[in-house]
């Protein structure tokens, strides 16, 4: 490598009306302090090139509107000395996409630009440091953002000292011996979102807040590791209006997670995880009017702990099974929970009630499959003729969307039936039976279900004229077992399962009235169809958390009238033939019962109502088909619906007969 003296070996661009730009190019090499000069000017060092400071710093600002960007290497190798240094000029901009390199001597520090506003610094690249890392000091509106890695081995990786409105993104990743991000912000508010790592080793916070006056912002989605001895986590000290929102990690071997130190009006909200096995995972002292929000996926593991005043306002997001535990005695002044809950002592227990919300989609959509294709001989095209045996496949799929007392969900269903149907009295009278296997999953994994049926039933149906009669009932036992996901801040791990036995009986009779507009084999056909379906449990209690809930009897009947029409259309060729058949229609479906749940949780009585739609109207449109063989007859339906209440459905039935 060639090494050229400063003004020399540079290339200088100027162009009429700009500042000054010096290109390093690849193979060239800067040595000693280069400072840039004039407003407006400019250093490139492209990728390959090095600037050096040696015993000194390497790059220095000096004037208002400068711009450095770094692809290649600047380097420093004494004490005490700067990467990149600026004073009390305004509108900096510091681009590093390579590596600056501050950590071979004693106390180099990587980046500090000094009071100003409008300064922009962007790390894509490697920031090594044995000291501070990157510095700002009294900035205004000023923005950094690190998509690379920044590091420093004894001290902080961020500092940011008195700025009035400063940004920080960090999606990169920043290792520090002692803070890895530090704002001390007493003029001004603080954006700081955090979507990458920060690591500190030493007994410092992971990220520390300190003297906001009002309405700063720090977002993390990231994970903020204190691998320290006495090393909290995120540290919010004498700090006003901070929101402080967490859906990312926190995590802390010794001091701590999340510390809410002395200020007003601060709220923290996770959706994320914090773990603190050894100290309190959540400590608040001596904050006035603080408030807690913990929405779906919170995992806490650790104490809460409210030092000297008590929590303002505790929220509860529905969607949220909770066991939250304080470990002293200093409790809440208000809760926001929409879901059922209780405070008992030092615990608050609340139940995610979207679990009751599902039972009358799993019961309607068992007695929908079962019931919707059990007769072989309603009117149609290619009706098989006869008594026969047949075999069934049935399914179905449901996503029901959020809505505001209750959470999204998903029921998926599959099973078969076999059964013979015999003509007698001018009809034919079936027998059948089967099983279905149901899973149902709460969206935010807050609970699931997995359901085993086991039914049998009888038909009878019959034509005369242009119209069709047909009578059903299935009946059986549902084998429920339940799954309720507890976030519990005093387990390892954070969660616990309170599982229950809900098992009982399930019946479910039916009426469908058809007629045929016309007297040809394939004309428009109407039918309507009304459904009783009702599952009676018995008691139940939970096992396997601290907030077992027990639920007396509860039994959900249902009552569901369809309308349809259907559009024939077929082809016979010989001993074949096969029809398909179109149809739309709608329906309603309305719960008799109350739904009302009693029980008692957390050893005190408990009684509310089922969330979620007690009556729905729905739109549907199907398919059914039929492929004759002589005697042997393949059958296919295919049917979504959506209803008033954002659920969509998809069923199937598909089977084989054969009539003789």
């Amino acid at each position: 490598m060639k090494i050229y003296h400063l003004l020399l070996a540079s290339l200088t661009l100027s162009f009429p009306g700009y500042g000054v730009t010096t290109v390093v190019k690849d193979g060239d090499t800067l040595v000693g302090t280069f400072t840039i000069v004039a407003d407006g000017d400019s250093l490139q060092v492209e990728e390959g090139g090095l600037v050096t400071g040696l015993a000194a710093d390497a790059v220095a600002i000096g004037a208002d509107n400068q711009t450095v960007i770094n692809s290649g290497t600047i380097f420093m190798d004494g004490t005490g000395n700067f990467g990149i240094v600026g004073g009390a000029f305004e509108n900096i901009t510091v681009i590093n996409n390579g590596l600056l390199s501050a950590n071979t001597g004693l106390g180099d520090l990587g980046i500090l630009i000094g009071a100003g506003s409008g300064h922009l610094l962007v790390n894509n690249g490697s920031i090594l440091s044995d000291n501070l890392a990157v510095v700002s000091v009294n900035w205004t509106d000023g923005v950094i953002i690190n998509n690379g890695q920044i590091s420093s081995d004894g001290f902080d990786g961020i500092q940011c000292t008195s700025p009035s409105n400063i940004k920080i993104v960090n999606s990169g990743q920043v290792l520090a011996g002692a803070r890895g991000i530090f704002v001390d912000s007493p003029t001004g508010s603080t954006r700081l979102t955090n979507t990458g790592s920060i690591t500190v080793g030493g007994s410092d916070p992971g990220l520390s807040l300190v003297s906001a006056p009002g309405d700063s912002v720090v977002i993390n989605s990231g994970r903020i590791s204190a691998q320290g001895a006495g090393a909290l986590g995120v540290s919010v000290g004498s700090s006003d209006n901070v929101v402080f929102t967490n859906s990312g990690i926190i995590s802390s071997t010794s001091a701590g997670g999340f510390q809410l130190g002395a200020g007003s009006n601060n709220h923290f909200i996770n959706s994320g995880i914090i773990q603190a096995p050894s100290a309190p995972a959540i400590l608040i002292i001596n904050a006035t009017d603080p408030t807690l929000t913990l929405l779906r996926g919170s995992n806490i593991q650790g104490d809460v702990q409210f030092l000297i005043n008590p929590l303002n306002l505790l929220n509860v997001e529905t969607g949220l099974n909770l066991s939250l535990t304080r470990t002293n005695d200093a409790g809440f002044n208000n809760f926001g929970i929409e879901a059922p809950f209780i405070l008992s002592g030092l615990t608050v227990g609340v139940i995610d009630p979207t679990g009751f919300t599902l039972q009358p989609d799993v019961v309607a959509d068992l007695s929908d499959t079962i019931l919707d294709s059990v007769y072989r001989h309603r009117l149609g095209c290619c009706t098989p003729c006869g008594s026969g045996a047949w075999v069934q496949g049935i399914g179905s799929y449901r996503k029901r969307s959020h809505a505001d007392k209750h959470v999204g969900y998903d029921i998926f269903q599959g099973g078969f039936l076999i059964g013979y149907d015999n003509s007698i009295c001018r009809g034919y009278l079936g027998l059948f039976a089967g099983a279905s296997y149901v899973e149902a999953e709460v969206d935010h994994k807050t609970q699931k279900a997995h359901i085993n049926s086991y039914v049998g039933g009888a038909t009878y149906e019959t034509c005369f004229c242009n119209n069709f009669v047909g009578l059903a009932i299935t009946a059986g036992y549902i084998d429920w077992d339940n799954d309720r996901y507890v976030m519990n801040n005093l387990v390892a791990g954070g969660v616990e399962t309170a599982s229950a036995d809900i098992d009982g009986f399930f019946l479910s009779p039916e009426i469908t009235i058809t007629r045929k507009i016309g007297s040809h084999s394939c004309q428009p056909v109407m039918s309507f169809t009304l459904r009783y379906a009702g599952f009676f449990p018995g008691n139940y209690s939970e096992s396997g958390s601290q907030t077992n809930l027990s639920v007396s009897d509860r039994h959900i009947n249902l009552l569901t009238t369809r309308l349809e029409a259907a559009l024939p259309l077929s082809d016979i060729c010989g001993k074949c033939c096969w029809s398909v058949e179109p149809y739309i229609g709608v329906y309603g479906r309305y719960q008799l019962s109350n739904g009302s749940i009693d029980g008692e949780f957390l050893g005190q009585d408990l009684s509310f109502s089922q969330p979620g739609p007690r009556n729905v109207a729905a739109f549907l449109s199907g398919i059914r088909g039929i492929q004759s063989f002589g005697c042997v007859n393949l059958s296919l339906n295919l049917e979504a619906s959506f209803d008033s209440h954002s659920s969509a459905r998809l069923l199937g039935e598909g089977g084989v007969n054969w009539n003789f």
